[in-house]
């Protein structure tokens, strides 16, 4: 275990361990003081997947105590390294990054953080830093062993197999650059040989992962720094090649725009700024590999966009997050002069329909936040305001609500550059003393595709799942002495969670019952009771009634309790990983209670 000096427990604090995978974990009864290095753990199995592990501290002032929580990957051999980091709290790592401004913070394989660029102090403020990594899993701040063989600032960062890519931005004279470049963990740098050249020099740009696990690059400017893009190429992690051919074209040109990956595997472009520097309200959607199509009469390739094309309020800033449900979750500062009726907050539904929260933010100002999505529960941080009595605000999104709560912390957080490496977990480059700028971290959640469920869902509340758009009456509404109540078509997801063999069981207490939809790692669904595995709702009458589920491998079976059973003819794939919902039927309403999912594996 580790932790950054400023904020470890200390030696005495307890410390209990709960191995995850593929299987239904025992409730941990064994606990261990965390100073007791050397300590032998048997209940680590060797099918367990990732490590959880919450450290309590009694102090002897008080009858209370302070958490930490720690969630990391167990190697196939050699050691088990976790990050502990206290629960609902800022924490600054140990190593600051250095006097630098403009950097960016992006998360990418192997639990590891790049900050990369910026503008540093030597030579007037003109040369870029050095690229440092942080180590989640030891929370560890170095520099990279081998540095960009061009620095750069205004690049984007993300994931690139097991390392991460770095993409345009522009060189020390602002020129926007046509080369990305490869950090490689095995070597704790960047490799040295050719970079990968782009279609085009980019920089402003944005960028996601597709499902492929290519990387893609959406608008920016061009080679002149001026003209604002409307482009997008993909660059492959097994290849390192490039392709700008048969790749979608974006509706409306943008330069910073923000750029999801959904859950339905869907891409998401959205705000930034046109060539006037004017903010853009046009949101669109894209297939999950972003491709074009050939038309059937030979002619140009058409735009494969998912969705139409909608627009949003416009604003001053704006911030959005994916939803686990499906969707996206936009927040948006008032534009100068706006009236006090204006919409700040709204959820783009999983049909691509925006709707207005419950109720809206007040005092929203400068550039707000969205950090990771826990629970379906994405974090908000509000800067503070002019005035002294509007200081940093930390909300969460209550999703069955349609608000934002508030978190339960009190941080004063300058925030600079963002990442969010796990849904439970925001990070950020904290600038308050610029000449040791810290890398600091909040754990509001541990949680990860391997986490168990503490008991049946949508039972006594809709913990540890997600709708998949905004709830309202004759859509979505849950009720404890009922259940959840689906309005046609409408879904809910199990949250963070993603399975491999597994059985799922749901109560339809009221006789209307729902389809049971298996999405895996690519957005394809499965729906058990739908057009690609029928049968299963039919089975079920109008009186109260049980439908049971088992995969294993690729096969799919189903059955009703003390009625039909059957197996889905279009199964899924033999290794896919896969996400569970509900979702009612396209012309009728369900209510369903007591979702019950079991992992098969054993440890």
């Amino acid at each position: 275990m580790h932790a950054p000096m400023a904020c470890a427990p200390d030696a005495s604090s307890y410390a209990v361990f709960q191995e995850l995978g593929d299987f239904e974990p025992p409730t941990p009864t064994t606990g261990y003081v965390v100073g007791d290095v050397g300590a032998v753990l048997p209940e680590i199995d060797n099918a367990a997947k990732a490590l959880l592990i919450k450290a309590t501290q009694n102090t002897s002032q008080s009858a209370s105590s302070s958490e930490w929580l720690g969630l990391g990957d167990v190697p196939a051999t050699g050691n088990v390294d976790v990050l502990l980091l206290p629960s609902l709290a800022a924490c600054a790592f140990t190593t600051p990054v250095g006097p630098r401004t403009q950097s960016v913070l992006g998360a990418i394989g192997g639990q590891r953080v790049l900050v990369v660029g910026g503008i540093g102090a030597s030579d007037g403020g003109v040369l870029s830093p050095s690229t440092l990594v942080v180590r989640l899993d030891t929370g560890e701040v170095a520099p990279v062993s081998t540095d960009l063989l061009m620095p750069r600032t205004q690049a984007t960062v993300t994931p690139f197999g097991d390392g991460g890519l770095v993409a345009g931005g522009v060189d020390s004279t602002g020129t926007p650059l046509a080369e990305a470049e490869v950090y490689d963990p095995d070597v704790g740098g960047f490799l040295q040989q050719s970079p990968i050249f782009l279609s085009q020099p980019r920089a402003q740009h944005g960028a996601a992962v597709l499902v492929t696990g290519e990387t893609l690059l959406v608008g920016g400017v061009g080679a002149d720094g001026q003209t604002v893009l409307d482009t997008m190429e993909i660059v492959d992690p097994v290849t390192r090649t490039v392709r700008a051919e048969n790749v979608a074209t974006l509706a409306v040109a943008r330069k910073s725009p923000t750029v999801l990956t959904l859950a339905s595997g869907e891409i998401f472009v959205a705000g930034g700024l046109d060539a006037d520097n004017n903010p853009i309200t046009k949101i669109e959607w894209f297939s999950a590999v972003a491709s074009q199509v050939p038309q059937i009469d030979g002619g140009a390739p058409a735009i494969q966009a998912s969705k139409v094309a909608q627009d949003l309020v416009a604003g001053s800033a704006r911030a959005y997050a994916p939803l686990e449900g499906g969707g996206v979750l936009a927040v948006i500062v008032p534009p100068a002069g706006a009236n006090a009726g204006f919409l700040d907050v709204w959820v783009i539904g999983a049909d691509g329909f925006p709707s207005p929260a419950t109720t809206q933010l007040a005092g929203l100002q400068g550039q707000p936040v969205l950090f990771g999505g826990a629970g379906g529960a994405p974090v908000l941080y509000v800067p503070p305001g002019s005035a002294p009595a509007t200081p940093a605000r930390w909300l969460r999104w209550q999703p069955y609500v349609g608000t934002f709560g508030v978190l339960g912390v009190d941080i004063a957080a300058n925030v600079g550059a963002t990442a969010s490496p796990d849904p439970g977990l925001a990070m950020w480059l904290d600038p308050t003393n610029p000449n040791a700028v810290a890398v600091a971290a909040l754990r509001f959640d541990a949680i990860d595709d391997y986490s168990t469920l503490e008991g049946p869902l949508f039972v006594a509340d809709t913990n540890d799942t997600a709708p998949d758009q905004l709830v309202s009456a004759g859509g979505i509404t849950f009720d404890p002495a009922l259940g959840l109540t689906l309005g046609s078509n409408a879904s809910a997801f199990v949250t963070d969670r993603t399975y491999a063999d597994v059985t799922v069981d749901v109560d339809a207490p009221t006789g209307e019952p729902a389809m049971l939809v298996l999405r895996d790692e690519l957005g394809t669904e499965l729906e058990v009771g739908g057009t690609s595995c029928p049968g299963a709702l039919a089975a079920q009458s109008s009186a109260p009634s049980s439908l049971h589920v088992e995969r294993t491998g690729a096969s799919v079976a189903w059955s009703v309790a003390g009625g039909a059973s059957g197996a889905c003819a279009s199964g899924v794939g033999q290794t896919a990983r896969l996400s569970i919902g509900v979702r009612a039927p396209m012309s009728v309403g369900s209510v369903v209670r007591n979702l019950r999912v079991t992992r098969l594996g054993t440890p």
